[in-house]
């Protein structure tokens, strides 16, 4: 062989050698950037610091329990944790992002114009382009909240995660919201007479608020609150249910016409308005409710043991805080005291809002390294594995629960302790919501479960068959403008401050639409124009 051939046979060896190299090296780290390097055990050399935000209230010294170690353990990471107040939650988010001070990672309250605007500005992070493939847990979970996938057609890449509420558990076809679940007091339904079904019309439920005020059967006396709704309960389980689209989620609809409408204006939810009004006056709301906020209706039903009725929501988890607060208050066993239903129309219809499959999002600072970002996002693909997923809403096998002689989950938990007792402040679980594993979750009883399921199902299929759901239209969802923006009211105070009104109620309705009109007609004209 000649000299010359010698040398680029051994030139060309070296390369080889050397791109064998670099592929292990890549291999070894999972094809990470640098600082996300891998020892033999597989366990990240580097430790980081991630700064993260979150409106799950962290107290000092709740990072220091096995559970919270065991994830920064795993990813080597040191939390620097920023608490934001659920009513600053937006601007003190907006103020972060455009002042470029926001954290590693944060969860936002998703607002489609500010994230448009936000993506044009370069203030969020931008994907890899093969993120779907390097996190396929991730990206699965991703797809299933159609909004990724909207974003990308308008934007052209990825920069933020809509965060799922549903993965593997999804209770029913359609999704529906799952508000409109009430809880009533079965022993004083008995002791009225009045039947115990799956789903009451809001004139059944006004009757025996009635029944309860005039029999008294639990002798509360003056503390009886027959309906212990606040304003917002009041539109979900007395308005709603005759007009879904009276909500701010689905008030501008496309209706069978093909043109746009605004569904306070509709008649339904002036038929909801009297059903609201007669409440408030027979005092079967009581007559400061449009001033309570957060807990306070539902305080009466589970605290102090006063409400007939009160909003409950359709997760089984709900149902079991009720089970909680009732033994921790009152000394009682809920089972037999507590019955949940779902509330329909007066005309027999089930009307409720199509829900889409997510729930605020996360979000990347746009200065975060690449290997502090791959590094967070291997947490969030192991998080929503099935491993991960068993861990976040369980604990710990051996410990926290184990499988019974059927290969069945069994919580080891004292009964009456959650997760959240022993282990505060969760907040690794940054992606999937929790509601997905509640549906299967053995901590939770299993009849509040499948009660959970059965109302789900009934939601979907009385929705369906009467037609009175409200799809959601993403058309109306991602359109953003001055007008549309102009034209966002609080709805629950509207409609109470209207109820509350002196004079006929359907005059003050119909001049109260007319004096919105100026803010609605630029909405409904851009809408009909596209």
């Amino acid at each position: 062989m000649k000299t010359n051939q010698k040398k680029l046979l051994r030139s060309a060896l070296v390369t080889m050698m050397s791109l064998v190299l670099l592929i292990m090296t890549a291999c070894s780290s999972g094809g990470a950037s640098g600082g996300n390097e891998k020892d033999e055990n597989g366990n990240y050399v580097d430790k980081m610091t991630v700064s993260v935000a979150s409106t799950i209230q962290l107290k000092e010294g709740q990072l220091d329990n096995e559970f919270h170690q065991f994830w920064m353990d795993k990813y080597n990471i040191d939390w620097e944790y920023n608490f934001i107040e659920w009513d600053s939650w937006g601007e003190k988010l907006r103020l972060w992002i455009n002042s470029g001070d926001l954290p590693d990672v944060a969860t936002w309250n998703y607002v489609h114009g500010d994230a448009m605007n936000y993506i044009d500005q370069g203030l969020l992070y931008q994907f890899p382009e093969d993120w779907k493939e390097r996190w396929p847990n991730v990206a699965a979970a991703y797809k299933l909240t159609g909004l990724g996938e909207q974003l990308e057609e308008l934007t052209g890449g990825t920069y933020l995660l809509p965060r799922p509420v549903y993965y593997e558990n999804k209770p029913a076809d359609p999704l529906v919201n799952q508000i409109g679940v009430i809880a009533l007091r079965k022993d004083w339904a008995e002791a009225v007479g009045f039947e115990l079904k799956d789903a009451y019309t809001t004139g059944e439920l006004m009757e025996y608020a009635r029944l309860v005020k005039e029999k008294d059967p639990g002798k509360v006396g003056s503390n009886l609150v027959p309906l212990s709704f606040n304003a917002d309960d009041a539109l979900t389980n007395l308005i709603m249910p005759n007009s879904e689209h009276s909500r701010v989620e689905s008030a501008f609809y496309k209706g069978e016409d093909g043109k746009y409408h605004w569904g306070a204006a509709d008649e339904e939810t002036l038929t909801g308005l009297k059903l609201m009004q007669e409440a408030y006056k027979e005092g079967l709301l009581n007559p400061e409710f449009y001033t309570w906020k957060n807990s306070e209706g539902s305080d009466n039903f589970r605290v102090s043991g006063t409400a007939a009725v009160t909003s409950l929501g359709g997760l089984a988890s709900y149902r079991q805080d009720v089970d909680t607060a009732m033994r921790k208050n009152l000394g009682v066993e809920s089972d037999e005291l507590v019955h949940t239903a779902i509330v329909l129309g007066d005309d027999g219809k089930y009307r409720n809002l199509e829900q889409a499959n997510f729930w605020s999002a996360l979000i990347f600072s746009p200065d975060i390294d690449d290997a502090k970002f791959e590094r967070i996002m291997d947490m969030l693909e192991y998080t929503t594995s099935e491993e991960g997923q068993l861990i976040l809403n369980m604990g710990f096998e051996g410990t926290d629960w184990e499988y019974d002689e059927n290969g069945n989950l069994k919580s080891l938990l004292e009964n009456g302790t959650s997760l959240e007792d022993k282990y505060p402040s969760r907040f690794e679980g940054l992606y999937l919501l929790g509601d997905d594993f509640s549906m299967i979750n053995p901590a939770i009883k299993e009849n509040y479960r499948e009660r959970a399921l059965t109302h789900y199902q009934n939601k979907a299929k009385l929705g369906e068959e009467g037609g009175a759901l409200a799809e959601y239209d993403w058309t109306v969802q991602l359109y953003d403008s001055k007008a549309k923006n102009q034209a966002s009211f609080d709805y629950a105070t509207e409609y109470t401050n209207l109820i509350l009104k002196e004079g006929d109620l359907e005059a003050n309705w119909r001049a109260w639409v007319e004096s919105k009109m100026s803010l609605v007609q630029p909405v409904l004209d851009e809408l009909n124009a596209l």
